[in-house]
This record gives C-alpha cells, sequence and structure tokens, in this order.
C-alpha cells in the first residue's frame, strides 16, 4: 500500500512538470528538461558584456533525424560468374555456365553467316534457309516429326538466320537432355530441305511483301536504311518478289554447306549439369560433323561520307508523319564510345533527355522522340533520331529537333545532365548482370565480333571518366546535322510548311514491284 501510495505521488509530480512546461509556479521556477547545448551557444547565452542583444536565441536546435548522420560504406562490386571457354577438335567454340537453380538446360549457338552474305538476286535465301532447316526436318525425320517429339517433351529446337549472324537455339528439362541434344545436332548437320516446306516458306515472304507499305514506322525503317547506306547496300536491300522466286532447293543446300561448319560455331550452355559430363556428351554428338575452311566474301562496307539529304513517302491515309533523321554512325571499339554513349544519353535517351523535354514536354511536339547510340560492333552503326508528330506539326518539329543538336554542339552541358547521364547507365548496367543467361549472351556476342570479354566492364570505366568537355567535343566530331539524312513519311498535303525547308526532296517510290512473268514454254518444251 506505501509503494502504492509513493508511486502514486511521483507520478502526479511528473505530469505536473509536464503541464507547468516552465511556467513559475508559486515561488518555485519549473523547467521542463532541454538537450544540453553546445558549449559556443551556451557562451553566446550568458555573454551580457555588450550593449547589442544577442542574436543567439535559447532555443535548442531540432534533433537529428534517425539517418542523419549514418556512413555507408561502398557497395561491393558485383562479381558475376565466369563461363568456361573450351575449344573442340573440329574448332566448334564452346561456353559452359552451369546453374543448379532449376532441372532445365538451355543451349544458344551463334553461327558465322547471314543475310550479308546471300547473292544480290536472291535475297531471302538466307532467312529462308534458317527457317527450313527447321520446319523440313531432318535426313531422318519430318519437321512435323520433330514437332510431334518436342512438344511430348516441353521442350523446343530453332534455327534462324538474321543480317550477319546464324542462331540456333536448345530448351530442354535436364531430363530429357539425352533426346533433344541429338535432335538439335541433327538439325545443323542433316537438314533435309523438304521441298514442300520451302514452297510454304517462299509464301510467307510473298505475303510479306505483299502487306509491307500498310504500316507508316514499317515504311520509315525500311526506306530510311535505303537512305542512309544505298538502296542497293547487304545492309537495306529487300526481298522481291522475283528475287524469292529465284531461290531453289539448290540454293539452299549449298548455302547450308557453305557456312554451318563446326569451326564457324560458337555454342553456349547455361543449366543444371556437370561441365565435363556435358564436354562429353558435346563431342558425342558432334564427332561426325567434319570442319572445313569457308571462304568468306569480304563483308561489306557502309558509306564513308554522308551529305544532307531530304526524301518523302507520300501516304494520304495517315493524320501523323513518322520522321527519322541522321547518319552513319560509329562501332564500339571506338575510343570516344564511351563519351558518345553519355551524349546520346543526354540528347534523346530516355524520359528526362533534352529531345524529350523539349520537344514533347515544352512544345508538345511529338507523340514519340529520341535517338539510338548509332554503334555497330565491326561495321559502324546509324545515328538516327526518330519522332512521330501530327502532320500539321512536322516541320516545325524537324526544326525544334535539328536546334536541339546544334545545341549540344554550341553549348556545354551541365553538370547536373553529366551526372544524371552516368548515373542513369550506371544504374540499369545492372541488368547486364541480372541473369546468367545474359551473361553467357553476352560472352556469346563478345567471341563472335572479336571482343575482350570484360567490354562491359572497360565500357563503365570509361564513362565514369566521361568530362563536360567530352560531351562538346564528340558532339562537334561526330553529330553532323548538316549531313542529316532526313525522311518524312506522311500526308505532305497538310504539313505546315513545305518540305523543301531544308533543301530539294527527293519522293521515294514505294511501289511494289510485281513478279516478273513466268517464261512461256516453246514449241519445243511442249513437245
Amino acid at each position: 500500500m506505501r509503494k502504492t501510495m509513493l508511486y502514486s505521488i511521483v507520478w502526479s509530480f511528473v505530469f505536473m512538470l509536464a503541464a507547468c512546461g516552465g511556467r513559475q509556479v508559486g515561488d518555485v521556477q519549473m523547467k521542463t528538461p532541454t538537450l544540453a547545448a553546445s558549449p559556443d551557444i551556451m557562451a553566446a547565452q550568458h555573454d551580457t558584456t555588450g550593449d547589442e542583444p544577442s542574436d543567439v536565441t535559447s532555443e535548442t536546435p531540432p534533433p537529428k533525424k534517425p539517418h542523419e548522420g549514418l556512413v555507408y560504406p561502398p557497395l561491393n562490386q558485383p562479381q558475376p560468374p565466369v563461363p568456361q571457354r573450351v575449344e573442340l577438335d573440329n574448332g566448334m567454340i564452346v561456353y559452359l555456365l552451369e546453374d543448379h537453380d532449376f532441372p532445365i538446360i538451355d543451349i544458344d549457338l551463334r553461327i558465322r553467316t547471314g543475310a550479308i552474305y546471300e547473292p544480290a538476286d536472291k535475297v531471302g535465301l538466307a532467312g529462308i534457309t534458317g527457317t527450313v532447316m527447321r520446319t523440313g526436318g531432318t535426313t531422318s525425320k519430318t519437321g512435323d516429326e520433330l514437332d510431334e517429339i518436342l512438344e511430348s517433351l516441353a521442350a523446343s529446337v530453332e534455327v534462324g538466320i538474321g543480317g550477319d549472324t546464324g542462331i540456333a537455339s536448345m530448351s530442354v528439362l535436364k531430363e530429357d537432355l539425352d533426346t533433344g541434344l541429338p535432335i538439335l545436332a541433327d538439325v545443323l548437320m542433316n537438314p533435309a530441305f523438304r521441298e514442300d516446306k520451302i514452297q510454304l516458306e517462299k509464301l510467307q515472304h510473298q505475303s510479306g511483301i505483299a502487306r509491307r507499305n500498310d504500316d507508316a514506322g514499317a515504311i520509315t525503317s525500311r526506306e530510311f536504311k535505303k537512305l542512309i547506306y544505298g538502296a542497293d547496300s547487304p545492309y537495306a536491300r529487300t526481298t522481291e518478289y522475283d528475287t524469292i522466286n529465284s531461290i531453289t532447293r539448290d540454293d539452299l543446300v549449298a548455302f547450308h554447306k557453305k557456312y554451318f561448319r563446326p569451326n564457324n560455331v560458337i555454342l553456349g550452355v547455361l543449366g543444371d549439369f556437370d561441365s565435363e559430363e556435358m564436354l562429353a556428351k558435346l563431342k558425342a554428338v558432334f564427332k561426325e560433323w567434319k570442319p572445313a575452311q569457308t571462304e568468306f566474301p569480304e563483308k561489306p562496307g557502309v558509306p564513308e561520307s554522308a551529305a544532307r539529304k531530304v526524301a518523302l513517302v507520300v501516304k494520304d491515309d495517315v493524320n501523323q508523319t513518322n520522321v527519322r533523321m541522321g547518319h552513319i554512325g560509329w562501332i564500339r571499339k571506338n575510343e570516344d564510345y564511351p563519351a558518345l554513349v553519355v551524349t546520346c544519353q543526354i540528347l534523346g535517351i530516355g524520359w528526362s533527355s533534352r529531345l524529350m523535354n523539349s520537344i514533347r514536354v515544352e512544345k508538345g511536339l511529338a507523340y514519340s522522340i529520341g535517338n539510338n547510340y548509332g554503334a555497330g560492333y565491326d561495321v559502324p552503326g546509324a545515328f538516327l533520331i526518330a519522332c512521330a508528330t501530327k502532320s500539321e506539326t512536322t516541320v516545325t518539329a524537324i526544326e525544334a529537333i535539328l536546334e536541339e543538336v546544334e545545341k549540344m554542339r554550341a553549348e556545354e552541358i551541365t553538370d547536373e545532365e553529366l551526372k544524371q547521364s552516368i548515373d542513369g547507365f550506371m544504374n540499369s548496367s545492372v541488368f547486364d548482370y541480372d541473369s546468367k543467361g545474359e551473361i553467357l549472351s553476352r560472352a556469346l556476342r563478345y567471341e563472335y565480333y572479336d571482343y575482350p570479354q570484360d567490354f562491359v566492364e572497360q565500357l563503365m570505366a570509361g564513362i565514369r571518366k566521361v568530362t563536360k568537355a567530352d560531351v562538346k567535343r564528340v558532339a562537334n566530331k561526330y553529330l553532323r546535322p548538316d549531313k542529316f539524312a532526313l525522311l518524312a513519311v506522311g500526308k505532305a498535303e497538310d504539313f505546315d510548311k513545305p518540305l523543301s525547308t531544308f533543301g530539294d526532296v527527293t519522293e521515294i517510290d514505294i511501289t511494289i514491284p510485281p513478279p516478273s512473268a513466268a517464261p512461256v514454254p516453246g514449241k519445243a518444251d511442249v513437245e
């Protein structure tokens, strides 16, 4: 009971102190506890020697927030796994990367071939060859039979040939590897090129040709390449009815035989496997695939100089204009590439870029706006700025874009822009390591184009060193708006000003050439 009464008296006194809060009660000055002030403040409060009142009040500063003053150690640098590289006796290069999280095995291949090596009068040959290697089956199984086997395993085997590389892939459960791997090898080594599948694929290409002018964006992409590289360049030419019709089964067989050799293949394996066991399986399944020396044609070059070109594709069934402008770009091995990356980011990559802020946000002239990095691996890419705007603001939008490019050349960027660009690139670089699949794919790509395996790390180190002066220097050296090729696809009669504002205009005819008439059999042929 006594303890209870004592506790009540104490708590009553505490509550009285809180309520009084420093007010005088009777003859006693009641003060609530305060944080201790610093010695300088205490001295100022007690300094009464001067006639002027002190500027320092007796109020204490607010306490620091819990996170203020914390010191963070440097972030750990990522330590991505490094794929094991092995070269087989037949010249095939193999990269192995184990990943035991799931019972799945993925195989990806790069084959040294591409549409750039097909004859000019048989454009489409490479693509048809790659597709029919899979759909046409092998000498032992039809494509339909392969489909049934793979579907029963929830597996896949695919083949394709692009502009400057061939690709193949397989994905299979670990337990079905001994079924899936021989199928992949059979497709690569022994394609049958059955005639019915060839004709079906040619029909698909012909259907694509018939529809290729339906979409304004597709027209812009296709015709801009021709404007940049030249209509006959392997980097820009397109399939036509005649080029597709001229392709025969013998052409597919010859194309495959020339380029599909093990010493032209880079193969990567990712998944739940033991590396030594996987190597043994690969050696066994590809042991009959013999290497051969391939006489590659000289890789096509790109124009070394550029001049201002202005071109128009009239498309009267649209109410907006697709615009592209730019010129031949650069390669990634260029010593200025890190500075070019920063420059391109600031100019038109991302929501905080100058083009986005000026053309879309401030002026409201574009639905979409931006540029690319303009870099290729072994031949220069195409630096381009793409914009979609309503017909009535076409020329105004182009003028505003050119103005922003000139500003990049004339004025130094701000410290904030430099920091934001570098930080943005560094933050996005996490996606270079976000999966083992990406790590393996990059290893194959660098091997294919003869780049060092640590190229992405070298690039990031170079970007960290970029200065404002570097950005202005490369903008003046590499961005040449006076030599831009300019293409507009839209309804010209609705443009706000004539496109000739920018120079002499060439109107591009996108009429699809009809197929040549089939030869009429002569009397001797009939007999």
